[in-house]
């Protein structure tokens, strides 16, 4: 039994693109990607990062989004606007001019930096409050990207005790912006919330969520399928309306290190890129970090700024980031009494026995597991370690695995003589 995982919609690979390279296995985390035939296929279980999509050097892999088609989006499209979005226009281009440059094309915008402020003070308010509670698990797990979710329920479940249970505030802000509206009566018709962002693993946790049990939101829009569209609007955009709220902190979220610079709850790190996210969780289940109380987990290198649905240049992106954080001040723009009200009334707050209680592998028995292993070491004690990817796996030992799972033969080792 391997980790075949079917449900690879949102991540496609164009045949007729693709001239089998093998950068994009190379790259892979996860080692979900195989060259057959001349051409890439996704068989592991892929997390979404993006990774390929940033190698490949044809565009042949693409994250599937909610807006590849903008007319097909619901008639009552609310749009929830990530802090990202800010970075891409130019240092001379405000948060409220691109906000209002949305406007133009969508009916509701709402920015989505506000809500980063409430969750950083409910987070404060958790961790700050947390040791009367008796609980001894230590550091605790920024559940906001996507891609760390599906790594930590794949790959580390005993991790999942340490995600923060509050609700991310792209998802707070969607189930927000629902009650609100329907409650006003402003549309008779369903309303549908959308996200912007750069993130390649929106989707799959928007239809396949790893904490929540549903997903509040009805789909994404990638930063590059609205930034023509958008531009345009800011040439054409004349109202005198102002849209954006929030402050510095709310806006630093973009970055690698922008969520716990908005926190005082004494140690605190933020990790970005792949890797060095995955050696740190790594770190974390053996019992390290516990002095720590808050880790800052992006997949992206640079954090969102980084990601492959983004069209800056991520050093230029943060620059710019950088500049609007001080330009807007380091204070939040929330009211505490309102927000504490809302901690205490459990607003903010997952059912935590939601993704406690699940995980997505599954998994061997101890018997199986052994067995399984001692298979792999045999074959791998026949293959020549040359880790060249020819066979179309990016090393010897995933190739083993393979081999072992019965997804590949040994026949494909160039190297081994069958005569």
């Amino acid at each position: 039994m391997g980790d075949s995982d079917d449900s690879h919609g949102y991540i496609v690979i164009d045949e007729k693109k693709c001239n089998g390279c093998v950068l994009c296995i190379k790259v892979c985390p996860t080692k979900a990607i195989r060259v057959k035939k001349g051409t890439a296929r996704i068989e592991g279980r892929c997390i979404y990062c993006g990774e390929c999509i940033r190698a490949c050097p044809k565009e042949a892999i693409k994250a599937v989004m909610t807006g590849d088609d903008l007319s097909s989006l619901c008639r009552h499209a609310i749009i929830s606007v990530s802090p990202v979005f800010y970075t891409q226009f130019g240092e001379d281009v405000m948060p409220n001019d691109i906000l209002l440059a949305l406007r133009r094309t969508f009916h509701y915008i709402y920015d989505q930096g506000y809500m980063n402020e409430l969750c950083n003070l409910a987070t404060e308010l958790y961790i700050t409050e947390r040791p009367a509670e008796g609980e001894s698990v230590w550091p605790l797990i920024s559940p906001n990207c996507p891609v760390v979710n599906r790594i930590i329920a794949q790959r580390y479940p005993s991790l999942l005790k340490h995600l923060l249970p509050i609700i991310t505030p792209r998802e707070l802000a969607a189930r927000h912006l629902k009650e609100r509206l329907y409650a006003e009566r402003l549309f008779n018709e369903p309303i549908g919330v959308y996200d912007i962002t750069s993130c390649a693993a929106e989707m799959i946790s928007i239809r396949e969520p790893v904490i929540l049990s549903e997903s509040y939101l009805d789909g994404a829009l990638g930063i590059r399928e609205l930034f023509k569209v958008i531009h345009k609007n800011l040439r054409e955009t004349d109202e005198n309306r102002v849209l954006h709220q929030s402050g510095g902190i709310g806006m630093g979220w973009g970055m690698s290190g922008g969520e716990i610079a908005g926190m005082n709850v004494g140690k605190c790190l933020a990790v970005s890129g792949i890797q060095e996210t995955i050696r740190y969780l790594e770190k974390i289940e053996l019992g390290l970090f516990s002095e720590i109380k808050y880790v800052e987990l992006r997949a992206c290198p640079e954090g969102c700024i980084g990601g492959p649905m983004a069209v800056k240049d991520r050093y230029q992106a943060k620059n710019d980031l950088q500049r609007l954080v001080r330009m807007f001040g380091v204070e939040k723009r929330i009211n505490n009494a309102d927000v504490q009200k809302a901690y205490r009334e459990g607003w903010f707050f997952i059912d935590r026995k939601t993704f406690l209680a699940r995980s997505e592998s599954k998994r061997l028995s101890i018997s199986e597991a052994i067995k399984r292993q001692e298979q792999v070491e045999k074959i791998l004690g026949l293959l020549p370690g040359k880790e060249c990817g020819i066979c179309g796996s990016p090393d010897c030992r995933t190739f083993a695995e393979d081999v072992v799972d019965r997804r590949d033969s040994l026949e494909n080792c160039p190297f081994l003589d069958f005569k």
